[in-house]
């Protein structure tokens, strides 16, 4: 008797050896053809001189890093801008400059770029970005703004300074309010929002300008003509107030007006032509400006009132 033959289990064998090959075959066909740089763009404007690090690396046409293949650096001029071997930038003074990107090792054709992103091209691809580095030394705001509750934001315009106190333009700065309820920045502008008063700031990193602001509230600002004996009462509801009142004579004699108060305890004012000051009203009030009778010899009095609820002193 034939001895019972074990049956063959074909193509078993040959499938186990082929199946590491196959795993290994997109590896061994990958593209290593560089086809464009990828990075981390750099600010648009560059204000201090502070280290930044670009991350840099070589892709190909599906955007697949390229094992094995790095990106040098270089940048010019180089009194502007240093970078280091491994992407370390640095502005030394203000001025434009170039920072290049390239496959190391090898020369590649140039992509002047935006700093916004990786430039795709042929073969090597060099990457050429302009950098503007703006170094300021000081931030100017104007001084002792008054802002009236109601009005129009105001343009605060701060100038910014570089080494020799040369003026810098296109500097971008970032400008804030100590207190939003009181004031608010909007697109550059100082908006008042309540009397009160905040501080103002304007930087460029670690460089900053400050400023007081003051906000108030306009209840009166208008003409005032009084005849001999005339006079012209103002109500006021609680609040701190500053008065300013100025008056000339018509017939050019040494002529004024007082000012009086009733339910406040502020001091009255003696005949004269001009009065600027302040006054706290801790219930409804009234002001007086009157024009003393001269017994039909005095003349009329003619100018302008402003009264103003002001921020505590």
């Amino acid at each position: 008797m034939r001895p019972h033959a074990r049956p063959a289990r074909p193509g078993l064998r040959g499938f186990s050896l082929t199946l590491p090959l196959v795993a290994l075959l997109p590896l061994a066909c990958a593209d290593k053809t560089p086809a464009k740089i990828t990075f981390t763009a750099p600010p648009p404007v560059i204000v201090s001189g502070r280290t930044l690090v670009i991350k840099a690396a070589l892709v190909n046409k599906k955007d697949e890093p390229i094992a094995g293949k790095a990106v040098a650096f270089s940048a010019a001029p180089a009194g502007v801008l240093e970078v280091s071997a491994t992407g370390t930038l640095r502005c030394l003074k203000t001025g434009d400059a170039t920072l290049t990107l390239a496959p190391a090792g090898g020369a590649g054709t140039a992509a002047v770029g935006d700093a916004t992103g990786g430039a795709a091209g042929g073969g090597d691809v060099v990457q050429t970005l302009a950098i503007k580095c703006r170094l300021p030394t000081e931030i100017v705001l104007p001084q002792d703004l008054r802002l009236v509750l109601g009005g129009k934001p105001v343009p605060l315009h701060p100038r910014v300074l570089g080494d020799g106190g040369v003026e810098m333009q296109d500097v971008p700065l970032e400008i804030t309010s100590s207190d939003s309820s009181i004031v608010a920045i909007e697109g550059g502008a100082a908006k008042p929002v309540a009397v009160g008063r905040a501080r103002l700031r304007a930087a460029a990193e670690e460089i900053a300008g400050v400023a007081p602001v003051e906000v108030v509230e306009r209840i009166v600002s208008e003409p005032l003509a009084l005849a001999d004996g005339a006079r012209r009462v103002f109500k006021l509801e609680p609040g701190e107030y500053e008065v300013t009142v100025e008056m000339k004579s018509a017939a050019r004699i040494t002529q004024g007006v007082t000012v009086a108060w009733e339910g406040a305890a502020c001091d009255p004012q003696p005949e004269q032509p001009s009065h600027r000051f302040r006054c706290r009203v801790n219930e409804p009030a009234t002001m007086t400006v009157a024009n003393p009778a001269q017994i039909g010899l005095g003349a009329r009095m003619t100018g302008t009132v402003s009264i103003y609820r002001v921020p505590p002193a």
